[in-house]
């Protein structure tokens, strides 16, 4: 007997869209310093109510935050004052997001476990410095719209991932994802192109390779 839940998050999140809506707005009454200690709080709770608090608490404190994000268990997500996510987004479990320089997620974005996504490096060119007293460049990363990000992958500061392309588990992303691209490897190159929506078997096909 199959006992998988037929209800999708964006299901459930509908019911209760006004009140976390409601909740979210009076948390902007708060310090923003409270508000990160209240998500840290809540960062391991299982279920629904742990889902739901760290979802209030991020829509708080994010430059701008859409309709049904799921934040998952043990994520650490910092600096979301420079961060705009979109609707439909899952960050899984034990993500580790920082947002200083900057960064935006569009609609319909997954990220899997283990995700490490950067906007700021040491400046390495100052050899006169110690590396850990190198002046921090803030670089913005964007991962658009319908983007799928395996377990595990690290997305360097200042990638722009292109709509529709897929990364593979375990990959080191250090240059910017093409539209539709699918990628692999550390560091990640491309295997293959996705087929872009109206876009047909045959047609692709029929298209020239030069």
């Amino acid at each position: 007997m199959n006992d998988r839940p037929t209800t999708r998050g964006r299901h459930l999140f509908d019911r209760t869209k006004p009140v976390l809506r409601v909740l979210s707005s009076l948390l902007r009454y708060l310090p923003r310093r409270m508000r990160y200690g209240l998500l840290a709080l809540f960062r391991g709770t299982p279920g629904m109510i742990g889902l739901g608090i760290r979802y209030v608490c991020v829509r708080s404190l994010a430059r701008s935050c859409g309709d049904n994000v799921y934040i998952g268990p043990y994520s650490f997500l910092t600096y979301l004052e420079h961060c705009d996510i979109g609707d439909h987004v899952s960050i899984r479990e034990f993500a580790s997001i920082g947002c200083w320089g900057g960064l935006r997620i569009g609609n319909n974005v997954s990220l899997a476990a283990g995700v490490v996504i950067l906007t700021t490096e040491h400046d390495y060119t100052q050899a006169d410095t110690p590396i850990r007293d190198a002046s921090i460049v803030d670089k913005q990363t964007i991962i658009e719209d319908d983007v799928w990000i395996g377990a595990r992958v690290c997305v360097t500061a200042g990638v722009t991932i292109g709509q529709g392309a897929v990364v593979g588990a375990g990959s080191v992303v250090t240059q910017t994802v093409p539209p539709y691209a699918v990628t692999a490897g550390v560091p990640a190159r491309i295997i293959r192109q996705r087929e872009q929506p109206g876009e047909s078997v045959t047609g692709q096909r029929g298209r020239s390779t030069s």
